[in-house]
């Protein structure tokens, strides 16, 4: 078996826009969930480990200040025009825009795999343990055996007779100076159509967020939770739930449902809208990062009057599911004027420390860069670029990827990971379909659970 070698520190592209300022900075403190609390604050900053600032690093601290405005002294003849110059942000924002339009394929692979191993690192942190998913009871609660949410931020349910610890499988996902919270879950199974509600109604959840279809490659990937027609209602346990309309969009990959949740036992009755991203290819991404840009600002706005959590889902909820809620998180900062410093690789492994595998694969996390890059742009008033042709530089041999361990054991010598051969690994056998080319199994399964969920 080929030995995937551990890219060297000087291989891997160097973190960029990253801010340390020294000065005090005061930031917004953001409404908590009612239940269960957030999750503790080291896994929310957005920073690099050491702190410092490498070569290629662009912060605000790095930026040339604005020059003053001359001085009008008597006699002195008023210029016609001053040029305008650029704010902190705004160069900030070119600077990364320089940057991306820098990097390879080469620079991806090696940042992307840098990821994975730190990734495996959080494995066998006892402080990362998903302890509660792992229980047998809840395994039918479980679309993928690999995907569960840690203890320490699971979205828990008031419990019930069947469900004695309140478990479903989503996670609380907050950032820091983000102005929206999120709770990103697997989608719904047979067995837990009735707890997706009632997390729904616990959470006080106004939209909802999906980022994918029922059925993806001929297997199904979310049980319907909402009615087929409009005026038609469904029961789930005690929740009735009306589809009401049916708005759709010129971009045409993407469509608002307005439900009605009405609470049989309590007698309540709320409005729930559905934001349905249903043009997210099976071995892709989007067909352009405006689409997906216009989506979010759609979720925003119809988040503008709540500080609920918006809950996101794709079928796993993580690659998909991470993907838009770090272009969101970019797109906050810089409408806010509050971005300081930009570095990717950190937000996805910041993500990572609140819901394991958050922007799954290489291509997802590309796919991050070129949303923010054309934010980045709209910003600026930019034009925006025709899409590249295939530039895909097979100079670098890309270490083989590293399929989900499980309970196999892991080997390090030096610089090298080593994934001990197993002939009954059921990515070697097409029950496990990867998100997309060139990517590792992911995640294993689905779970072939039907019958036994129902």
């Amino acid at each position: 078996m080929s030995t995937p070698n551990n890219p060297k520190d000087d291989d891997v592209p160097e973190k960029v826009l990253q801010n340390e300022t020294g000065c005090e900075q005061v930031q917004q403190q953001q409404p908590q969930p009612q239940e269960p609390p957030p999750p503790p604050s080291d896994c929310m900053d957005v920073k690099t480990d050491t702190g410092k600032e490498s070569p290629s690093t662009v912060s605000l601290n790095s930026l040339p200040s604005t020059p003053p405005s001359p001085a009008i002294e008597n006699n002195t003849e008023i210029p016609q025009t001053v040029p305008k110059q650029p704010s902190r942000l705004d160069q900030l924002l070119e600077q990364f825009l320089a940057y991306e339009s820098s990097l390879s394929m080469t620079d991806y692979i090696k940042r992307f795999y840098q990821i994975r191993l730190e990734q495996e690192a959080l494995r066998n942190d006892p402080e990362f343990s998903a302890k509660c998913a792992s229980e047998s009871v809840h395994v039918m609660r479980n679309r993928y055996r690999d995907i569960l949410p840690y203890d320490r931020n699971r979205v828990a349910l008031s419990q019930s007779d069947d469900n004695s610890n309140g478990y479903i499988n989503a996670s609380f996902i907050s950032l820091t100076k983000g102005r929206m919270r999120f709770i990103a879950a697997q989608a719904p199974l047979p067995a837990t159509l009735e707890e997706w509600w009632k997390m729904v109604d616990e959470q006080k959840v106004v939209l909802i967020v999906m980022l994918c279809k029922l059925v993806e490659m001929n297997k199904v990937k979310c049980e319907r939770y909402w009615p087929a027609e409009i005026g038609q209602s469904l029961l789930f346990g005690c929740y009735e739930i009306t589809l009401d309309e049916v708005e759709t969009y010129p971009d045409d990959e993407y469509l608002l449902r307005r439900l009605r949740m009405t609470n049989q036992k309590s007698g309540e009755s709320r409005v729930i809208h559905q934001l349905h991203y249903k043009e997210w290819p099976d071995h892709g991404c989007p067909s352009g990062e405006s689409q997906l840009i216009n989506m979010i600002e759609k979720m925003a706005e119809l988040h503008e009057k709540t500080d609920a959590p918006v809950l996101v889902h794709c079928s796993a909820g993580v690659g998909r599911t991470g993907t838009i809620i770090s272009v969101n998180y970019i797109r906050e900062l810089i409408k806010s004027a509050e971005l300081e410093s930009l570095d990717l690789f950190d937000l996805v492994m910041s993500l990572r420390k609140q819901r394991a595998s958050m922007v799954q694969t290489q291509d997802q996390y590309q796919f991050v860069h070129k949303c923010v890059a054309y934010y980045c742009r709209r910003h600026l008033g930019l034009p925006q670029p025709e899409p590249p042709q295939d530039d895909f530089d097979d100079s670098f041999s890309a270490p083989s990827p590293m399929a989900p361990t499980f309970n196999r054991p892991l080997q390090t010598n030096g610089d090298q990971l080593i994934q001990l051969d197993d002939s009954d690994d059921e990515s070697e056998s097409g029950n496990s379909v990867p998100d997309f080319p060139h990517e590792p199994p992911a995640p294993r399964g689905p779970e072939e659970l039907g019958s036994a969920a129902s």
